[in-house]
């Protein structure tokens, strides 16, 4: 009667008991790789935007610091300082500002794309007492107005200009500076500073070439164009034309808007193709010319 006892305790567990605890445990297995593989990817995600992050900001500061640099020399006669514009027919794919379209705007600073409405979108609004910010570009779509230059295609802009010798610091030499998406050492869509040391002096001049950035696919440089009325936004600049702008002719812009744009995606940047609905960082910066915001020939915008 003992033996038979124990032999009922000891039975072993059936197949059916079996499958259910193998299908049980299946589930919970599933769910918790499941819930691995999105923590690996959102981890991945949030690496690759904060790499593209730190990319952008480097490049916004290094070409700041630099475009404070050029300044008017009167010892000179004619300032170099030129911007050229190139809007390319993509962007990123995507319908960022929810219009139905995609990629219809270009970065100019004014509402091209014809979705600006002045009584939702102005931001240049009353604040008290009946002061208004920039009130001579209120009522029309400008630069920091909702759905002004929202969507837009990407640019590969250059920009070009000459820090002259500062009397105040016998160490500093001319140099012309220069930035421009192109290749450097294989890899395409670089962002290059190159920089001419002495570039008036054939025995002295020597040429620097080094990478700001990477995987950059759009570039774009706007001017705050002091000589024109009212004064806006211009996407190009030459200095070498400054005896034929209008009053008062200064030559250099009195601000620089800088915007770049850069991959963000999971897959490897080699397998994107122009056009591509594509991840992307956007930073942009307001860069000011002191020099010209304190000339007497500057007329502030009320």
């Amino acid at each position: 009667l003992k033996m038979a006892a124990m032999k009922k305790h000891l039975k072993g567990i059936t197949l059916l008991e079996l499958l259910v605890a193998i299908a049980i445990s299946g589930i919970f297995l599933t769910g918790v790789l499941e819930a691995f593989v999105y923590i690996i990817r959102t981890t991945d995600r949030a690496e690759t935007q904060l790499e593209a992050v730190t990319n952008a900001r480097s490049a916004l500061e290094r070409m700041a610091i630099d475009i404070k640099a050029a300044r008017i020399d009167p010892r000179y006669p004619i300032q170099h300082f030129v911007g050229e514009s190139l809007d390319l027919p993509y962007g990123d794919g995507i319908d960022n500002d929810g219009d139905g379209r995609v990629d219809e705007e270009i970065r100019q600073g004014a509402d091209d794309d014809g979705d600006f409405q002045v009584s939702v979108d102005d931001l240049h609004v009353a604040f008290d007492g009946g002061v208004r910010e920039r009130s001579a570009l209120t009522n029309f779509g400008d630069l920091g107005d909702r759905n002004v230059d929202e969507d837009c295609r990407f640019s590969a802009d250059t920009i070009e200009f000459i820090t002259y010798p500062d009397l105040d610091n016998p160490g500093f030499r001319e140099q012309r500076i220069r930035y421009a998406i192109g290749d450097f050492d294989g890899q395409t869509n670089v962002l290059i500073r190159e920089v001419t040391h002495n570039p008036n002096s054939p025995t002295q001049m020597r040429i620097e070439r080094d990478p700001i950035a990477f995987n950059v696919l759009s570039l774009s440089f706007l001017y705050w164009d002091p000589n024109r009325i009212p004064m806006n936004w211009v996407t190009t600049w030459d200095s070498l034309y400054a005896p034929l702008f209008p009053d008062p002719q200064i030559e250099l812009p009195a601000a620089v808007h800088i915007c770049i744009t850069v991959y963000a995606g999971s897959n490897p940047f080699n397998e994107y193709r122009p056009g591509d609905r594509v991840e992307t960082i956007t930073l942009e910066t307001i860069v000011t010319n002191e020099q010209v915001l304190k000339d007497a020939r500057y007329k502030k915008l009320l």
